[in-house]
């Protein structure tokens, strides 16, 4: 089996079926990643608040956002619904079915209490993300940047959203790739001060290219002053050009500036001190100072496995069960533990299905026949592209339909 596809131009090519198989593998990946394995077959309810699922909401039954429910139940119960896709939830319970429906009936699991008291719901329930709370896919909000969860309060933001200055973006390297593994947003810095106190897991923003806050351009002007599609406009008096008056005014936004940082890193200290006045933190925590990455008005963004080097000491997990982030202690609550887990699954399952449907109920004389069958034309189509590769000739449909035409008669001689 081939896959026939058209260029820009019009001219047809075809891909082996290696290549094919290769593609349909990587959409699979991506939707065991975000289902975590599950096969919805059964509904999670009986799992109780599972660390991490795959949620789902339906906005012809809830339109408030006020309920969500497991992957089953999204194909057996919402089919045909306007339907919104979560990706993952901590601490969720399948609420399909229950008072939140009216009178609709969970058809996997119909003894369900009446409310999930544990469950938190966010805009995202809604179908809006962000601050700007628009919809996802947006096409009109793609120059907004790449969306973002945060680790906290698990909403969605639009990398020009974040609270970040003009002149810095959300860490990347060289090729424009994240350099950090999670994110909390600005809203929720406040609810872990904690974290000022551990400056190795803070990555600082990266700096736009070309970008700086001191950068004046002198443009010329008719009259007046100010400030104009993202020029400094610098003032002209009687056709003079008013450089120093433009400087002085930049020296002044220089100087506020400094007192915004100073108001900026009191606000830190306080916070910090609140902390310690509260807790004490009689622990190793309390010798590490606060960091000067960490800017409040400003998302976090931080390093692989920080949640790993949390003090443990039983001061600060009580603070962590007050602060209600005590779940940043459990592995098992991250994206990258919900995914790995996804993937053991996944081997797990073709580990057991690879090749036992296909040479179930064959007999013996059968199954090997097949396999050397399989083989031969293995052998034979890596015969027939090896001068293509080597001339780089673009395999065609012909091409194919030829191949498998000598490999029919070859059977038939054969036989």
């Amino acid at each position: 089996m081939v896959e026939i596809d058209g260029d820009e131009n019009g001219e047809e090519y075809v891909s082996t079926l290696d290549e094919y198989m290769a593609r349909v593998e990587e959409v699979e990946l991506e939707a065991d990643l975000v289902l975590g394995g599950d096969e919805g077959k059964e509904c999670t309810y009986n799992q109780g608040y599972m660390k991490r699922q795959a949620v789902f909401s339906c906005l012809t039954c809830t339109p408030n956002g006020d309920a969500g429910f497991c992957t089953a139940c999204s194909l057996a119960c919402h089919d045909g619904h306007e339907v919104v896709e979560l990706w993952t939830r901590r601490h969720f319970r399948c609420d399909c079915g229950n008072s939140k429906y009216g009178q609709s009936m969970c058809k996997l699991q119909a003894d369900k209490e009446t409310v999930n008291s544990e469950n938190v719901y966010n805009q995202n329930f809604k179908g809006v993300y962000c601050t700007c709370h628009r919809v996802h896919p947006d096409p009109e909000g793609e120059a907004l940047g790449e969306m973002l969860q945060c680790c906290i309060c698990e909403d969605w933001f639009h990398e020009l959203h974040l609270g970040l200055p003009p002149t810095l973006q959300f860490p990347r390297d060289e090729e424009g790739e994240p350099t950090f593994d999670e994110l909390i947003c600005k809203s929720c810095v406040p609810q872990c001060p904690f974290l000022f106190k551990y400056p190795n897991f803070v990555v600082a923003p990266s700096a736009v290219p070309d970008a700086s806050a001191d950068h004046v351009e002198i443009v010329e002007q008719a009259n007046g002053s100010g400030i104009e599609n993202g020029k400094r406009e610098v003032p002209e008096e009687n056709g003079i050009l008013q450089v120093d008056s433009a400087l002085q005014e930049l020296s002044n936004e220089t100087k506020e500036d400094s007192v915004i940082k100073q108001e900026n890193q009191s606000t830190k200290n306080e916070l910090v001190a609140n902390e310690d006045a509260v807790y004490g933190h009689p622990c190793g925590m309390k010798n590490e100072g606060p960091t000067a990455i960490i800017q409040p008005g400003q998302p976090l963004f931080l390093l692989r496995s920080w949640r790993t080097q949390l003090c443990r000491c039983p001061t600060c997990l009580r603070m962590y069960s007050e602060r209600a982030v005590d779940f940043l202690l459990d592995s098992d609550d991250t994206l990258q533990a919900y995914e790995a887990s996804a993937k053991r699954k996944r081997d797990e399952t073709r580990a057991q299905i690879d090749g036992a449907d296909l040479l179930k109920g064959l007999g013996h004389v059968q199954q090997i026949e097949l396999l050397h069958g399989f083989n031969d034309m293995t052998s034979q189509l890596k015969t027939f592209l090896a001068p293509f590769g080597e001339s780089g000739r673009t395999v065609t449909s012909a091409d194919i339909h030829d191949f498998f035409a000598t490999l029919n008669q070859k059977k038939r001689r054969h036989n």
